[in-house]
């Protein structure tokens, strides 16, 4: 029997999720994955591909030395992060080389999920990204969603959540891509400086919009 081509599946959108620390962008995350969106989550990308068997693993450590190794083998990421977070130089370096193929790994995942001959595919593919300006990785995607806090909130909120000093918590949120900026970047913005049932509501709006599809 041929196919029906008023059948034939539509091409499933990918969505770039960012927002800057303490904004509420996991939480968006975990609502959408729950609502049926393959998510790619690119801290679990970036732990991927510096793993002995990932693809920037040679280079990281020709870069920065067999002292950030665990007794196993692995990159001891607290090692790492101390070299980087103490040297912009070392920080871009580790960029360079882990940003490109991360995003090689997400573009053969978007494309595996496309390819899926299934019955009830994703409504959405998710980008999960904090940095996914500064990466390049917006590149990926169809639309971009921005989670975004104001700037005291996010503070506050890192303060709370981290046992952080306030002086600790500001340099986090300076050393990230300012608000308005992703606001012009973005598709849309979500803004999370209210109660969760009123982000809830806002991202229900979105995920409609997109997917054509209730959520209770």
């Amino acid at each position: 029997m041929s196919a029906d081509p008023t059948q034939v599946p539509r091409r499933i959108p990918v969505i770039g999720l960012t927002g800057g620390i303490a904004s509420g962008k996991s939480t968006v995350s975990r609502w959408l994955a729950e609502w049926g969106a393959h998510i790619i989550d690119a801290d679990q990308v970036g732990h991927a591909v510096i793993a002995p068997d990932g693809e920037a693993y040679p280079e990281v450590i020709l870069a920065f030395g067999t002292e950030i190794l665990n007794e196993d083998g692995t990159i001891s990421r607290p090692l790492l992060g101390k070299r980087i977070f103490s040297d912009p130089g070392a920080r871009l370096r580790l960029n360079e080389i882990s940003h490109p193929r991360m995003g090689e790994r997400m573009a053969r995942e978007i494309r595996r999920i496309r390819a899926l001959e299934s019955p009830h595919p994703p409504p959405l593919i998710l980008l999960d990204a904090a940095i996914l300006f500064e990466a390049k990785w917006d590149r990926l995607c169809d639309r971009v969603w921005s989670v975004q806090s104001d700037p005291e909130i996010a503070v506050e909120r890192l303060i709370a959540r981290n046992s952080l000093s306030r002086e600790d918590a500001q340099a986090r949120l300076d050393s990230q891509l300012r608000n308005l900026e992703r606001a012009r970047l973005a598709h849309a913005v979500i803004t999370n400086d209210g109660t969760l049932e009123e982000l809830r509501d806002k991202v229900k709006a979105l995920w409609q919009e997109q997917t054509g599809l209730s959520v209770c």
